[in-house]
């Protein structure tokens, strides 16, 4: 049986086009934030079995209802935000997530953040290309010797952990959902959030977005922090207020951040907080490196032909069991 297949947001990698193409499906897609009616035609015109989600503000009931032969949504990636789950349960359509297949470029992703802040490489760039050399002006500093606490400790955690043991740093981590095992040699558990802000140098976030984590990060939470502490996320924006951030940050309150999610995506131009020198922002790439880009693409593509075939989908891949 022949299937069709529409990535919202632009294809998938070549290696999975390629698996989707030898699979005997035909495989379409959108631009990336594709215009929402443009979206539910190109569903509806196509008779589309399976959506696969990469750039694109919502997959809501509108979208999930436009192909009568859907049968699965999957996401380009592990989190599931953009995506209306309580939809997609009504209609009786799985949801799939390609977990873990980026965790290891997310962790390097924020590694990357922590060392440039500490460093201070983007004003040190912009200082050189300046014409400046003059060197007894550097206030560069160390990892080792820094704790650093982690909120959430899934597999991006777990690998941040690991990388950051043979620097000399030592891993905390906060996370009520996690069994002990998941903390692993690296990373030593705290029962509470407050202990984890007070005690870490550096904080790096890699919490899922739920109403309990939107604004975790508020003017209460880092005013708990260490004066001088940098805030790393690689997470979801709304994870942290925005707001308070900035006023941390111009406070003295806080040395640094290092983002690569927003409140709001793409952000707006006039952002508050690009007018900062003590933050560096990238845009929302971590998982996206060239080897995570392959590795979600050929597990969502994966996924999704077991799922259309009628086989048996890896459980922690099913968001909506």
């Amino acid at each position: 049986m022949a299937f069709t297949v529409v990535s919202l947001g632009g294809p998938v990698a070549a290696e999975g086009e390629d698996m989707l193409r030898e699979a005997g499906v035909t495989s379409l897609h959108t631009a990336a934030y594709p215009i929402k009616q443009e979206a539910v035609e190109l569903l509806g015109r196509s008779g589309a079995d399976a959506i696969i989600v990469r750039l694109v503000e919502r997959i809501d009931a509108d979208l999930m209802k436009a192909s009568p032969n859907l049968k699965v949504v999957a996401k380009h990636g592990a989190g599931t935000n953009e995506i209306d789950l309580a939809a997609a349960k009504a209609l009786g359509l799985p949801v799939l997530a390609a977990v873990g297949a980026n965790a290891h470029s997310v962790a390097e992703h924020a590694l990357m953040l922590m060392l440039a802040l500490i460093k201070d490489v983007r004003n040190q760039d912009a200082y050189v290309r300046g014409g400046g050399w003059d060197k007894k002006g550097y206030r560069g500093r160390e990892l080792r010797g820094r704790v650093l606490g982690l909120i959430g400790i899934g597999m991006i955690g777990r690998a941040l952990a690991a990388m950051v043991q043979p620097i000399g740093m030592t891993t905390i981590a906060y996370d009520p959902f996690a069994p002990e095992a998941a903390f692993g040699p690296h990373a030593r558990r705290v029962e509470s959030l407050d202990a984890l802000l007070a005690d870490s140098d550096i904080v790096s976030l890699h919490c899922p977005l739920t109403p309990q984590t939107q604004n975790l990060i508020d003017a209460r939470a880092l005013g708990l922090m260490k004066p001088g502490a940098l805030l790393i996320n690689t997470a979801r924006g709304e994870v942290v207020d925005e707001a308070a951030l900035f006023d941390a940050l111009t406070s003295g309150r806080l040395a640094a951040a290092g983002l690569d999610s927003f409140a709001v995506e793409p952000p707006a131009k006039d952002n508050p907080l690009w007018t900062l020198p003590n933050v560096i922002v990238t845009p929302h790439c971590g998982g996206v490196t060239e080897e995570a880009r392959r590795e979600v693409s050929l597990m969502t593509v994966r996924n999704v032909l077991t799922l259309l075939r009628g086989g048996a989908v890896d459980q922690r891949c099913l968001v909506n069991r």
